[in-house]
């Protein structure tokens, strides 16, 4: 991806930081005002479980598929979910097609700990035959339209998908082999984690950056929060210093803006009925 403070403005940084320093945004909000969020689930017909999200007019599509294979060797009665990440390059001139680079493998990485860490899903509900066969889950998210926080639309559009997957029910006949039972049931997801980030530029500290406050930030830091009110996980971004105090208190914030959104949004509204 193109480096995006190379190609903005000094006229155009210094404007930004001004307004921020004056606690005001070029977009009108409020320094932690989240933007609006809007998901919509199940749009893809061929996949076990899909989510669409935005927020703001940043947007993700989101989809989960599942293979049959066999269990890492150090968890054998426990199923595998593995996250991958594109930057799809219609979503902004800074991205370049070609194999993932850096960020995209990092976005995927962050995502994939917020779900990991909050032991959302039942590993062990997707063993089919301990040693042998077992679910692998593949959640693929498409960056498609970039104006900011990719990390918190990403996170969304994950939990989304894995809410809205409908799995086909696999099972050991008498001889041992693999078959279907010819029904569908979802996962079981006991946590609902949601990416919360805060940009800094200097001293000030504000949420849900959006592209033009990214281009000129000295740093970010995004939180997953899970139902618990609990953080599990946190992922750095650039060079900017946190203080102690700054991390207790964006910590805290973000716990109450996870609560909010994701009270908001009830996620839990697009898991399908067994069937």
């Amino acid at each position: 991806m193109i480096d995006i403070s190379k190609v903005v403005s000094s006229l155009e940084k210094n404007y930004i930081r001004k307004l921020l320093k004056q606690g005001k945004r070029i977009d009108g909000r409020g320094l932690f005002e989240y933007r609006e969020v809007t998901v919509t689930a199940g749009f893809v017909p061929k996949a076990e479980g899909s989510a669409d999200v935005h927020i703001g007019d940043s947007r993700v599509m989101c989809g989960v598929k599942y293979d049959i294979g066999r269990p890492y060797s150090d968890n054998p009665d426990k199923g595998v979910c593995t996250v991958m990440s594109e930057f799809v390059p219609i979503a902004s001139p800074m991205f370049e097609p070609g194999r993932p680079g850096e960020d995209a493998i990092q976005l995927a990485r962050v995502v994939d700990r917020g779900i990991r860490h909050t032991n959302c899903l039942d590993y062990n509900e997707l063993c089919v035959k301990v040693g042998e066969f077992v679910y692998i889950l593949f959640i693929d998210c498409y960056m498609m339209d970039h104006f900011g926080n990719l990390t918190d639309t990403a996170a969304i559009a994950a939990i989304a998908a894995l809410l809205n997957v409908n799995l086909p029910r696999a099972k050991i006949d008498a001889d041992g082999k693999l078959e279907w039972d010819g029904t569908y049931r979802p996962l079981n997801i006991s946590e609902i984690p949601i990416s919360i980030t805060f940009g800094k530029i200097d001293d000030v500290i504000f949420v849900d950056p959006i592209l033009a406050e990214e281009m000129v930030l000295d740093g970010s830091i995004a939180f997953a929060v899970d139902e618990k009110k609990q953080v599990t996980s946190i992922q750095k971004y650039k060079s900017a210093t946190w203080s102690v105090e700054e991390i207790m208190e964006t910590s805290a914030k973000a716990v109450e803006i996870a609560d909010e959104l994701r009270k908001k949004l009830n996620l839990r509204q697009y898991t399908p009925k067994a069937c």
